[in-house]
């Protein structure tokens, strides 16, 4: 079974589920997962980023990434469910303007950073 990228995003993201999931993958072949493991991203604006800060880490800024670590174990299905990682939009958006780098570049650091949170 290959790896399983699930994503949710608001309807005006502007993004392409295509290019991230390939970007997950490499991230999480690269890792040692090359197949048989699942992780869910969640695309937000600044309020939900800041609400999920201050509830979970006590924390009151608007976060770049979040991550929410699950399991580095199969689970009955054979399945490893690394976790969540909750993405800001907007300050993706503004990163790729104040950085000059391109909606890719940065995409793909907050992606390895997210993943790297969820394996610690």
């Amino acid at each position: 079974m290959k790896n399983v990228i699930l994503i949710k995003h608001p309807k005006n993201w502007g993004l392409e589920e295509e290019i991230i999931r390939k970007l997950v993958n490499r991230i999480l072949v690269s890792k040692g997962y090359r197949k048989d493991t699942e992780i869910s991203l969640y695309f937000v604006g600044r309020d939900k980023a800041k609400k999920l800060n201050i509830d979970y880490r006590q924390q009151s800024y608007i976060p770049q990434v979040l991550g929410f670590p699950m399991n580095k174990e199969k689970d009955a299905d054979a399945y490893i469910r690394l976790g969540d990682i909750v993405i800001c939009t907007e300050k993706l958006k503004y990163e790729v303007k104040f950085l000059n780098k391109s909606l890719e570049e940065i995409l793909a650091m907050w992606l390895v950073h997210g993943v790297e949170n969820l394996l610690k």
